[in-house]
């Protein structure tokens, strides 16, 4: 049962409502080829806005089997509560379904670490995950889900094509929803591996003051318009238009919309997907007008990003640059009547440029680094502070 209404100043009766915290957008990591059985996973996150309760959304949405939860547990600076579902303390998530927790009795503050344990019995197939600022471990055999002292164990990683390595992202963690008596506005930021980074994160730490959550739906690899190609296309995941319902229209309390999408676009064919799905710029401004258009008709005021300077990335070329140029054009124009925030120019090396500032690149001029992410941080503050 939850909480009756409080009286707030100036608004009355409000009852409680559900806002999301932390999110991440899933996608498929099968490629990974890993197993685990008889283990505890913690995943650990960050809350971007507090409430007096909690709840966990949880993800097989890429599995092929049955997920089989044994026992469940979170964490909130310290604190431990169980996990249950329909008041049982074990679940089966059936494959290709999402699955959210009764509501725990745990406080969380904005910054609080939230710590997600879930022990896992029997075989599973890590597939289900998604590049993000989320961390996490697996444990030594055994059942550890809310323990003081995780006994946990290297995260496993991903040999990529060039030889390098990279840890696993998090798996089967959706999101972390807050019960707030007070509204909140709800910004969700829809992009790729650019978008994955953090720069969401790290602006809703520069509005905490304003008790703004800025939650994450990116997707490295992403594009706008079509799926991802290639080997790793199941990673690169639904085309942003695709996923519109699921990961913005579906997040908890959400107000507001950001969408920072187009780049991998014009990067990807010729290179990790066929060359002739390289679009017109006229292509990518209906993609996102047509995005757009449909946040309109959810009631969410649209944030458009122009897309970020990648010469010298792998793909780039002067067309595709001269597309680059136009669509930032129609987004900074009234074509698009819509806010922006302009990450092209805060990230770029100076007028005219069509090159990643230096201090901002993290050297493969396509993704910023550390403090590019906080460049675009507070480009996006200063934009949302305005609108929300």
């Amino acid at each position: 049962m939850e909480p009756a209404g409080r009286r707030v100043p100036g608004r009355g009766i409000v009852s409680p409502a559900w806002t999301a915290s932390w999110t991440q957008a899933v996608t498929d990591v099968g490629v990974a080829d890993l197993e685990l059985r008889d283990v505890t996973v913690r995943i650990v996150v960050e809350a971007g806005v507090g409430g007096d309760r909690l709840r966990v959304s949880l993800s097989n949405r890429f599995g092929t089997a049955p997920l089989h939860i044994g026992r469940a547990a979170v964490r909130v600076a310290g604190r431990a509560g169980p996990m249950r579902f329909g008041g049982q303390p074990a679940v089966e998530v059936p494959a290709g379904e999402d699955l959210t927790c009764d509501p725990v009795d745990l406080a969380v503050l904005a910054g609080d670490t939230v710590e997600v344990d879930l022990y896992l019995p029997d075989t599973w197939r890590y597939a289900t995950a998604n590049v993000s600022t989320a961390t996490w471990r697996p444990s030594a055999p055994g059942n550890h889900a809310g323990a003081d002292e995780f006994p946990g164990r290297d995260t496993p990683v991903l040999a990529l094509p060039d030889g390098s390595e990279m840890d696993l992202p998090a798996p089967l963690l959706r999101g972390v929803d807050v019960l707030r008596t007070v509204p909140a506005p709800v910004v969700v930021c829809l992009g790729d591996s650019i978008t994955a980074a953090g720069w969401p994160e790290r602006t809703a730490r520069r509005l905490r003051d304003r008790q703004v959550a800025v939650v994450n739906r990116g997707i490295a690899g992403n594009r706008l318009r079509l799926d991802g190609a290639g080997p790793f296309g199941p990673l690169f995941g639904a085309a942003g238009r695709t996923r519109f319902d699921r990961d913005v229209l579906a997040t908890a309390g959400r107000t507001h919309l950001v969408v920072a999408l187009g780049v991998n676009d014009l990067g990807h064919p010729g290179t990790m997907a066929p060359a002739d799905q390289l679009p017109t710029a006229g292509q990518l401004i209906r993609a996102l007008d047509g995005i757009a258009s449909r946040a309109d008709d959810a009631g969410l005021p649209v944030v458009l990003a122009t897309l970020t300077p990648f010469d010298g990335a792998e793909g780039f070329d002067r067309r595709r640059e001269l597309c680059r140029a136009e669509v930032n054009a129609w987004i900074r124009g009234p074509g698009s009547g819509r806010t922006v925030v302009d990450f092209d120019a805060a990230l770029s090396a100076g007028p005219g440029s069509v090159a990643l500032d230096p201090r901002f690149d993290s050297g493969d001029h396509l993704h910023p680094g550390d403090e590019g992410l906080d460049r675009m941080a507070v480009a996006a503050a200063e934009v949302l502070g305005r609108l929300v």
